[in-house]
């Protein structure tokens, strides 16, 4: 790493170690609940995913809201508070006692969870000059994509040595270190609001909608890849979900300055039609290597998709209003995720894996429509310059 490079990482490096510390604490929660609620609560198979819902439903809902109140008062205090709530779920987890508190707790984690990505997604953005913040989004949602899946592994491992206190600890002392790192670090010079942004600003429901549809894939992927290859007698069919996160952190982290180089828009469209390539490989393979294959392109393809969609919102959106835009935008994600896995069930109980696919295939073509639609001519409000292209005269 070069000294410049050096020098421009440096004072947002902070912001990345929190999103991963915060989420550690999450993945942690997320990977020993079933058990919790099905031997400790004597819950059942329902009350296990309304449990593992919950984080998610509260998160989508408090994502724009905590951007509107970022845009107002400071991102470094959401993101701050976020930190502090997720502290304080991880000490609600020791004293829930029954599944209706426990579904309290985990409303309250993806409060503090939202509030965390979405404040520090707005900061990053007020401090990144304009032709790299397609690149510091994206390495901002590896850390938080790295803090998740670390933080399953690791509470796996706290539960067999040390029992569930250990697991609720663990998270109490990674959120409480987030939030000693955000405060550390001085607040962004933010632009002041000229007047309220909705809880669904105008520059998120396009690239929104496209993010929503490309996710579709992942959840179909994730939920039906193995049941799909065991049925054409091939095991270990998961090796393609596993195989998608080699190409979604490398990619972003190799080439994820492309939507600043080359246009939001067109890698947004490109990405879709690459993880369109990759449901098909999917959806036809005849054997492990060629769904491992496919499972490496669609992540190839929705590695870039996000953070080129949200450069689209960035630069569709007021500076004073960017956090209102971040959230909704990303809750756009969350929708996909939420309403993906059950729409795969549907097709799936109807016409068959394969068909999940295909279906999810059609919906990464629309994704790439929507896309290429952005790039139609139009003005940006903060530039005067086509919102698409890359700018041409920015520092580095």
């Amino acid at each position: 790493m070069t000294g410049g490079k050096l020098l421009f990482y440096r004072p947002i490096a902070p912001l990345f170690a929190a999103i991963f510390l915060c989420l550690l604490g999450v993945g942690a929660s997320l990977a020993v609940l079933p058990f919790y609620v099905l031997d400790e609560l004597d819950g059942n198979r329902v009350e296990v995913g309304v449990v593992i819902a919950a984080i998610a439903v509260s998160a989508v809902i408090a994502r724009p809201i905590a951007g509107r109140i970022g845009d107002r008062h400071g991102y470094r205090t959401v993101m701050l508070g976020g930190a502090l709530v997720c502290a304080a779920a991880g000490a609600a987890y020791l004293v829930a006692g029954n599944v209706g508190v426990l579904v309290g707790v985990r409303v309250l984690h993806g409060i503090g969870e939202a509030a965390v990505y979405t404040a520090g997604a707005a900061w990053l953005v007020a401090l990144a000059p304009a032709d790299r913040r397609g690149r510091v989004v994206g390495l901002y949602g590896i850390h938080m994509w790295l803090g998740i899946t670390l933080g399953a592994l690791l509470g796996a491992v706290l539960l067999r040595t040390s029992g569930y206190p250990a697991v609720w600890l663990f998270a109490i002392l990674t959120a409480a270190a987030g939030a000693a790192l955000v405060a550390a670090r001085p607040g962004p010079q933010q632009a002041s609001p000229a007047g309220r942004a909705g809880l669904l600003p105008r520059s998120t429901v396009v690239p929104g909608v496209a993010l929503s549809l490309a996710g579709f894939g992942y959840a179909a992927l994730a939920a039906f890849v193995a049941l799909h290859m065991a049925e054409r007698g091939v095991e270990n069919g998961i090796a393609a979900f596993n195989a998608f996160g080699f190409t979604y952190v490398g990619v972003r982290l190799f080439v994820g300055g492309l939507p600043d180089k080359l246009g939001a828009g067109r890698v947004a469209v490109g990405s879709a039609l690459v993880e369109a390539v990759g449901l098909l490989l999917v959806a036809v393979a005849p054997n492990l290597l060629v769904a491992v294959l496919g499972g490496l392109v669609i992540g190839a393809g929705l590695s870039l998709l996000f953070p080129a969609l949200a450069l689209l919102v960035i630069n569709r959106t007021d500076p004073a209003h960017q956090g209102a835009a971040l959230g909704a935008f990303t809750s756009f994600w969350d929708i996909g995720l939420v309403a993906g896995a059950p729409l795969a069930g549907l097709v799936a109980s109807v016409a068959g894996y394969p068909a999940v696919f295909q279906v999810m295939l059609l919906a990464a073509l629309v994704s790439a429509a929507l896309s290429a639609w952005t790039m139609l001519p139009r003005r940006s409000p903060r530039t005067n310059t086509p919102a698409d292209l890359p700018p041409t005269s920015t520092p580095r």
